[in-house]
């Protein structure tokens, strides 16, 4: 059967249509790489203050990785970034990033996992602000942070962090997750186009065992991938749908 004038155009509208819906769901920029310790830790820096036991290791299956405490599994894939020790230190897992010209629509995801096995002291109070595990003080906490680009990985002075994304607080569960975390950072890097910015996660503890899971990090700009088409884009398909079916129809006749 031959086709028609009518139904040419009308596949010519849900084309268009169609063009137009994945250009306004696609386009998403992740600048975060290895997210998801799929690839081990590449991509990412680790560190761990002088003294202390234990890092940051890669947790797999239900278990930490070094005490064997129960977890819970990564939530995405099958690795995650787990810090895990037998005695008291600081530990602190960051990347670097050069803020995109596109980073007014940011958007910032995680997934974290707290696992204090201080049971008695919980969570410390944060004053004054340290990740110093040698204080005298109790010093059990965690904390997700924007650093400026090359500040000392385990600082917490009020020029040096842009913004605190997560820090457990007394009074907090002390076994939680994995929960996922998402916060729009559109306007906070919106001012900051072209520099270093520095993503860390960290965690200090002084009392007891102490693991911080970290898992599906993403900062992505532009686009969203998956987000609703604007509703011209749907009017447009819609159109051309209802217009190819009634050319069908006629030709049918």
């Amino acid at each position: 059967m031959r086709t028609t004038i009518g139904q040419r155009a009308a596949r010519i509208l849900v084309a268009t249509g169609i063009a137009a819906w994945a250009t306004s769901s696609a386009g998403a920029a992740e600048i975060i790489v290895n997210g998801g310790f799929e690839s081990g830790f590449s991509g990412w820096s680790r560190i761990d203050a002088l003294g202390s036991d234990g890092t940051f290791a890669l947790q797999t299956g239900v278990a930490s990785p070094v005490n064997g405490d129960p977890v819970p599994a990564p939530p995405q894939g099958t690795q995650a970034a787990m810090s895990d020790a037998q005695g008291p230190g600081s530990h602190a897992l960051y990347q670097d990033f050069v803020v995109p010209a596109d980073a007014g629509a940011a958007q910032l995801s995680f997934a974290l996992f707290v696992g204090n096995r201080a049971d008695i002291t919980g969570f410390s109070v944060p004053s004054p602000p340290t990740l110093d595990f040698a204080i005298a003080a109790l010093n059990q906490q965690a904390r997700v942070d924007l650093l400026r680009g090359g500040a000392d990985p385990f600082s917490v002075a009020a020029g040096d962090v842009v913004a605190n994304l997560f820090q457990t607080l007394p009074g907090d569960p002390l076994v939680s997750g994995y929960t996922t975390y998402s916060r729009d950072v559109g306007a906070l890097l919106a001012g900051l186009v072209g520099e270093t910015l520095r993503l860390r996660f960290s965690q200090t503890d002084n009392a007891a065992v102490f693991q911080f899971g970290v898992d599906a990090v993403s900062l992505s700009t532009g686009a969203v991938v998956g987000k609703v088409a604007a509703p011209q884009t749907t009017l447009l398909l819609a159109i051309g749908l209802a217009a190819l079916w009634a050319a069908r129809r006629r030709s049918g006749r």
